[in-house]
């Protein structure tokens, strides 16, 4: 039998399709496993618990995010909020202290950090300035343009309690409905916090989400707090996972009950958007993981075949079923791990965009590693960082 190039090829991005299709089908089953499995939950007194902020810029959004956490059903006794302004140019602050009553009223401790002159800006630094003022045992973090459900503190609470872990991680979805846009965000999001959640439960963590974060001062400080990748705005989250995964083996874990979900909103234009999307790709440097690594190939691989055989199909080089074939089982795989995720999240309704998010994902994926590789300069919170 001779090896044409077309056989060659074929049987190639065959061969990384299955690949992909298995890696999905795992991870679908180790989210329906951990998802469906019965815990005894915990009863008895309330852990300490700090809820940390980093903020700039948001005037507009932070209001939300403390009516969110004034509504907790925990001890108020048992929690503290503390918001570190990262040298907000609007009215971060005053915006704050507006409500800061409130929460003297219900007996939460509130503080509100405004930074020197001459210390250090950037995510990172706001957190650790919080950091040093938490007197909780467990160390909450969300984003100040987020809302989060009455029952988010004891939900961690709860998860902290049965599993003794360093990091607690939990899962981000955005608002959808607005229009196509918002909801093609939201599917993709939905994707890469499924992705997250099942390598943690799998016991080799990809990524996480600052924006639901949970972990100990113990494990912070032994981590080295966020000096690794300190000189971008992001990576606050991942990069500190996947330290506190190298001390404390096994005890990374995921918060599968939905009222730890965290919301937060899309990007308002594509502009903004791609703005995110590099300094997300801006990260990738920072990640050694050989699995991580690995894991990236495997898509960018998967992505390029299907615009690969999407192509030789058009001009008649490669049949088209096996393109289309090639193109249904990523699908159908992609499918069945986004019906179970969007369940867990009450976003059926994306599913209704799934179709044109498939066509257009292997595009995207492969100009966001592009991003990655050209290293571009990007503007976040109105600073500008360059690409490395």
């Amino acid at each position: 039998m001779m090896f044409t190039p077309q056989i060659i090829f074929t049987l190639s991005g065959v061969i990384i399709v299955l690949i992909y299709v298995t890696w999905v089908a795992r991870n679908n089953m180790a989210w329906i496993n951990y998802v469906n499995r019965k815990i005894q939950i915990p009863t008895g007194k309330s852990i300490s618990v700090s809820v940390i902020v980093a903020a700039r810029n948001e005037e507009l959004q932070i209001g939300n995010l403390l009516q969110s956490l004034l509504t907790q059903y925990y001890p108020p006794s048992k929690f503290q909020v503390i918001i570190s302004n990262d040298f907000s140019t609007d009215k971060t602050a005053e915006a704050c202290i507006a409500l800061q009553h409130k929460f003297q009223q219900s007996g939460i401790q509130f503080i509100l950090i405004n930074p020197l002159e001459n210390q250090p800006s950037g995510k990172k630094a706001a957190l650790e300035r919080a950091i040093i003022l938490a007197t909780g045992e467990l160390i909450l973090t969300t984003d100040a343009d987020c809302i989060v459900s009455p029952d988010w503190i004891a939900s961690f609470s709860a998860t902290f309690a049965i599993s003794s872990a360093q990091m607690i991680t939990g899962f981000v979805k955005l608002n959808n409905g607005e229009n196509l846009f918002a909801d093609l965000q939201a599917i993709d999001v939905l994707s890469l916090s499924g992705v997250g959640a099942t390598s943690v439960i799998k016991n080799k963590p990809l990524m996480c989400n600052g924006a639901n974060l949970a972990f100990t001062k113990t494990a912070f400080v032994e981590a080295g707090g966020y000096s690794y990748g300190i000189d971008q705005p992001g990576g606050d989250d991942t990069y500190l996972m996947l330290k506190i995964n190298q001390l404390f083996p096994g005890k990374v874990v995921f918060n599968e009950d939905p009222k730890s979900i965290v919301t937060t909103n899309p990007q308002p234009n594509f502009k903004h958007f791609v703005k995110q999307r590099i300094r997300w790709a801006s990260k990738v440097k920072y990640y050694n993981e050989s699995y991580v690594k690995a894991t990236g190939l495997l898509i960018f691989a998967v992505n390029l075949v299907l615009i690969l055989v999407a192509l030789f199909a058009l001009i008649g080089w490669l049949n088209w079923i096996v393109a289309l074939t090639l193109w249904i089982l990523k699908a159908t795989a992609d499918a069945l791990f986004l019906f179970h995720l969007a369940t867990f999240t009450s976003q059926h309704r994306l599913l209704f965009v799934f179709l044109p998010a498939q066509i257009l994902y292997p595009f995207y994926s492969l100009a966001g590693t592009f991003i990655a590789m050209k290293k571009m300069d990007y503007e976040w919170k109105n600073r500008n960082y360059k690409g490395q």
